[in-house]
């Protein structure tokens, strides 16, 4: 088993992004670095220096598109959707490279080092409609999560207890029936011209309704450094930004300067 670096495991998730930025631009599909990935993108020319992971985004007909028809230039690089894979559970894909394997501390089973990539739905004309409908989610997002989690050594005694207790309220439901059902719902939506669009399936109920913007962010892009490369971003990265984070231009005081994903192990598959 050879070991990889966090920041080895960077420069994979980098390599995935550019063979996904090339897959894009020959297909005519549109996508933006997304969540910390745009934040990072703005404010650091690349990774927020405590973050580990990329986050992209597309309109859900060039998501769609995209999920249906990517393949890795190399053949090393799968997409992971939970319609195609059976173990697979996220209500948004991810695309990984099958030659290597990034432990988590969830209920999944783990995959390869990867990048994630999220839908924008069409949702509605107000902003109170389109919270109502996310509302109308929070169920769902709440016993995902539950399922997903995994008590371990890191968390205190009473906690594993608590999580173990959240998780058998839960033992009839599986991960696979609920990102099922959260999308029985999304999928109802049918106002292609709606004026807000959103991550409505963002599995946080926080990050859900802060994602909800005019369409027009779907317009208009731009090329920006990212490490050594360039991606894409929204042209209206410094509004969504601002209403998904604040004063984004400020990092946030040292001691939460923590990466919120629980990576255990990562190896190359020999």
């Amino acid at each position: 088993m050879r070991l990889i670096s966090v920041d080895e495991m960077k420069q994979i998730q980098v390599d995935i992004l550019k063979d996904i930025h090339q897959f894009c631009e020959a297909n005519n599909l549109h996508y933006t670095l997304i969540f910390g990935s745009l934040l990072g993108a703005i404010r650091h020319k690349g990774y927020i220096p405590w973050d580990d992971d990329i986050d992209i985004a597309m309109l859900r007909p060039d998501y769609e598109k995209f999920v249906a028809s990517y393949s890795g230039k190399n053949g090393a690089y799968r997409i992971y959707d939970y319609r195609n894979d059976v173990d697979y559970h996220h209500p948004y894909a991810k695309v990984a490279d099958t030659r290597t394997i990034l432990e988590e501390r969830t209920s999944m089973k783990d995959i390869g080092i990867n990048i994630d990539v999220f839908p924008f739905d069409n949702l509605f004309d107000t902003k109170d409609e389109c919270n109502q409908f996310i509302k109308s989610l929070d169920r769902f997002k709440k016993k995902f999560r539950i399922k997903l989690v995994k008590p371990g050594k890191k968390n205190v005694w009473w906690k594993r207890i608590l999580i173990r207790l959240a998780k058998a309220t839960q033992i009839f439901w599986s991960m696979k029936k609920i990102t099922e059902k959260e999308y029985e719902i999304v999928n109802s939506l049918s106002n292609e011209n709606a004026k807000y669009i959103g991550v409505a399936v963002d599995p946080e109920i926080g990050p859900a309704y802060r994602s909800v913007y005019p369409r027009t962010m779907f317009e208009k892009f731009l090329k920006v450094p990212f490490d050594n490369e360039e991606f894409m971003v929204t042209a209206e990265y410094d509004a969504w930004l601002t209403q998904m984070y604040g004063d984004y231009m400020t990092p946030p005081p040292a001691g939460n300067r923590t990466s919120p994903h629980t990576l255990s192990k990562i190896y190359w598959l020999d």
